[in-house]
């Protein structure tokens, strides 16, 4: 088959999930189910559908809780859930899902795939300093290890402030994973920042970039914050964390990669009882890849929830935002609902 052909192909499966968008009956991707080329990543994610039952139950699942735990009544909560079941269409449920947070450190897991969809391109190899990096970053959220994994996917260093045309190239290369991101068909997610410990680790060109008021898609403006923070949505957030799942944004063999980095035992990181690991472990013989995000008035997870015996995934994001931070365990009692709710043979 020649370039051209492959390309109308492309088109035409791209045609054929916008088509199936449309008619909101998941078409495309019930064709892909029973034996029709993958669909790219873009158009496969056309065809989630908002599933009115899985929307009333996420729906009465946070106003159950929130009753029961009045202190969520102070708090944003923002959550999104896609069921991925094995041979049927993905479904979505989502509580303020397409508003934008400042999402703490759950970007590093997008940096961990961006650094394999890299690898695998051919732009960066993954050298005994840099697999040491990514390992610090996910699972000890190490914000220098996420400044070093950065500056490796991005090709910038810190240094002093830049003048205009260097710091055009500086601004263009940190927008790299945010491009990628859109490839995919991912547009609200704005993670184009490392992470900071505020111990003298920003400043110079990396406190202008943050100062960059021209960066569209960052978090809208407030209290005096900086103009170009990240931002992530629970919705944009459970999309990137299907294809993961699915094998999509990535090769096979690279997903299951990244999934191992995140894998995620409450038996050996006691804090994650209240977070989405907690709340999955209560039903046994389940795995998680998770990162968690926890930082003023941020209390965030996302995650993959996956039962082996019979390939169902569930993808779940949730931001619980407010003054003082929450340190409840909402995350674990909805990750526990919706995994009872959705999965063959977990209880209740």
């Amino acid at each position: 088959m020649d370039v051209r052909s492959v390309g109308a192909l492309g088109g035409l499966w791209a045609a054929l999930a916008v088509a199936a968008g449309g008619l909101g009956g998941g078409v495309a991707a019930r064709a892909e189910i029973t034996g029709v080329p993958p669909l790219p990543p873009a158009a496969w994610l056309a065809t989630i559908e908002r599933d009115r039952g899985l929307q009333a139950f996420l729906e009465r699942a946070v106003t159950e809780l929130q009753r029961d735990d009045p202190s969520l009544l102070r708090q944003t909560v923002r959550a999104a859930v896609i069921d991925l079941p094995p041979r049927d269409v993905p479904r979505l449920a989502h509580w303020n899902g397409d508003s934008p947070v400042y999402p703490a450190s759950v970007p590093k897991f997008v940096y961990l795939m961006a650094a394999f969809a890299w690898r695998d391109r051919g732009r960066l190899a993954i050298d005994a300093e840099l697999d040491r990096s990514l390992h610090e970053m996910v699972y000890a959220s190490s914000n220098k290890a996420t400044q070093r994994v950065v500056a490796r996917l991005t090709g910038t260093r810190p240094g002093p402030r830049l003048p205009p045309v260097e710091y055009g190239e500086f601004r263009d290369r940190r927008l790299a994973v945010k491009r990628w991101l859109e490839e995919l068909g991912i547009t609200d997610l704005h993670v184009v920042n490392p992470t900071y410990d505020g111990d003298g680790d920003l400043n110079g060109r990396d406190l202008q970039f943050l100062q960059d008021r021209d960066c569209p898609g960052a978090l809208p403006r407030r209290n005096g914050a900086l103009p170009n923070r990240q931002a992530m949505t629970a919705n944009g957030t459970a999309r990137l964390l299907a294809l993961l799942a699915t094998d999509r944004a990535l090769a096979p063999a690279t997903s299951e990669e990244v999934r191992r980095r995140m894998r995620r035992d409450v038996r050996k990181q006691a804090y994650l009882a209240h977070r989405i690991t907690g709340g999955a472990s209560r039903t046994p013989g389940l795995e998680v890849y998770a990162k968690t995000g926890t930082w003023g008035p941020i209390h965030a997870d996302a995650g993959i929830v996956r039962q082996p015996s019979t390939g169902h995934q569930i993808a779940v994001a949730v931001f619980v935002e407010g003054t003082p931070r929450y340190r409840g365990a909402f995350i674990a009692e909805l990750t526990d609902r919706v995994v009872r709710h959705l999965l063959a043979g977990a209880r209740g």
